[in-house]
């Protein structure tokens, strides 16, 4: 591999540019900004790498997919049956907001040193470059790959995927392979590789009341309810203050943890006063060390996301609330369903009295998580040791949440994590970057991958 290792650095200023042009490229799928371009340059990079390219049009008007396709080179056609390796990224990014924490502007990228600034550098526009550079280094030194890639770059991950699971219904033949590798990973603040393996699902909503047809003087508080406490009053009969969820069956479909995911939890690395500090507590809800880490991947979730309701200006307003609404998202994991925990949410409240808070603008992701004795994970576990010189942490799931479902349950694919990130690059925060070591790594990882794949297939 040192012929393909040293094409990718030499090659890496160019790889970096392509980078830095789609980060200049605004594409934030919550402000349905930059779509008119964005699709289309992701497509000239694919093409750049001899791919056969398609802009997907999604069902319900929403954010195109863009989606690539190689064939394997003639060394690897030597070998006799080639398989297909799926490269899941995305090209839509956050919202920059609030600017004024940018020590840069987001959508202009800066290089200070060895790293490079803007929104998207990491996640995810980030991996699609280092897998680009990889498969260039391939089709330049060899004269071809050494499997057959396709490369599906969504352009709605970070609003949740709305529209994934009808694509994946009238295209999914299309999108299948024999594995696949996820959006990122990368290393931990120790320096080690880190893989994960599966997502939590999500429902989101809104619950809404309206008691009065308009706000009233607050005096009137003696004698008119109140939108505001109604809302109060429901939402503390969804949740413990332990955080344990009160909705009757919440947890009834939960499937419970392997030995293996037992033992790769109890390997994880105690993170606990790391937490205090970043989060500023001094308390965590789960005690400290392995119940801690079991309860934050593998427990789910219930969360109010943010009330509104009356005055929230400069100064007071007093005044009687004719209406409140609080957002809420539930984390989910196997083998939980967010149309069944939504009938149960429903449920809960009817029994409780509270038939008048109605529930709007549901929607869904289906928790996805890979066995950790798949075959495939022990293919990319073993190139993460060799590129990093250290044997990644294995994290079962992630507490987040993505659409893996689609393709790990839905399409029957074995998936595992590779990449640039790391917990310095602030993803999802201002002044979002990359550094170059991170780049290099996470390019010849996918390099390897391809190599290893190429040769033993999915196993």
């Amino acid at each position: 591999m040192k012929d393909i290792y040293a094409h990718i650095e030499r090659h890496l200023d160019e790889s970096l540019e392509m980078l830095m042009k789609l980060v200049r490229q605004p594409s934030v799928s919550a402000q349905n900004l930059g779509f008119d371009k964005a699709p289309g340059l992701v497509k000239s990079a694919l093409e750049g790498v001899g791919m056969k390219v398609e802009i997907v049009q999604v069902p319900n008007g929403g954010k195109p997919t863009v989606f690539g396709t190689a064939t394997a080179g003639p060394r690897a056609s030597a070998r006799g049956k080639q398989h297909t390796l799926l490269w899941y990224t995305h090209y839509d990014v956050q919202p920059p907001e609030p600017l004024e924490l940018w020590e840069t502007p987001p959508f202009e990228p800066v290089r200070k040193g060895d790293r490079i600034f803007g929104r998207g550098m990491s996640d995810d526009k980030g991996n699609v470059a280092a897998r680009l550079a990889a498969m260039r280094a391939f089709q330049e030194v060899r004269g071809g790959l050494p499997s057959n890639i396709k490369f599906f770059v969504e352009g709605e991950e970070e609003i949740g995927s709305p529209n994934l699971p009808a694509l994946v219904k009238q295209r999914g033949r299309d999108f299948k392979a024999d594995v696949c590798i996820w959006e990122g990973g990368g290393r931990n603040l120790s320096g080690d590789p880190v893989m994960y393996l599966g997502l939590k699902g999500i429902l989101t909503l809104k619950l809404r009341v309206r008691r009065l047809t308009g706000d009233a003087h607050s005096s009137y508080g003696t004698i008119l309810p109140s939108a505001t406490w109604r809302l109060v009053h429901a939402l503390s009969t969804i949740r413990g203050d332990d955080g344990r969820v009160l909705i009757d069956g919440f947890y009834d479909a939960i499937r419970p943890a392997t030995k293996a995911e037992d033992d790769a939890l109890a390997a994880l690395p105690d993170e606990t006063e790391e937490w205090k500090k970043t989060f500023g507590t001094k308390e965590l809800m789960g005690g400290k060390g392995l119940p801690l880490r079991k309860r934050h991947l593998f427990d789910p979730t219930a969360t109010i996301n943010g009330i509104i309701s009356g005055y929230n200006g400069a100064g007071m307003k007093t005044v009687l609330p004719a209406e409140a609404s609080a957002g809420m998202d539930f984390r989910l994991v196997p083998e939980q369903r967010p149309d069944d925990i939504l009938r149960k949410l429903r449920a809960h409240l009817d029994k409780n009295g509270f038939k008048d808070i109605e529930i709007e603008g549901a929607t869904g992701v289906i928790p996805a998580r890979t066995p950790i004795e798949s075959p495939w994970v022990k293919l990319v576990a073993d190139t993460a040791t060799e590129i990093y010189g250290r044997k990644p942490v294995i994290q079962p799931s992630m507490a987040g949440t993505g659409p893996m479902y689609d393709f790990a349950v839905t399409l029957g694919m074995p998936i595992a994590t590779s990449g640039v990130d790391h917990p310095s690059h602030k993803i999802h925060a201002p002044n979002e970057n990359i550094t170059v070591e991170d780049f290099l790594l996470g390019a010849k990882q996918a390099a390897l991958i391809m190599e290893r794949f190429g040769e033993q297939g999915p196993g």
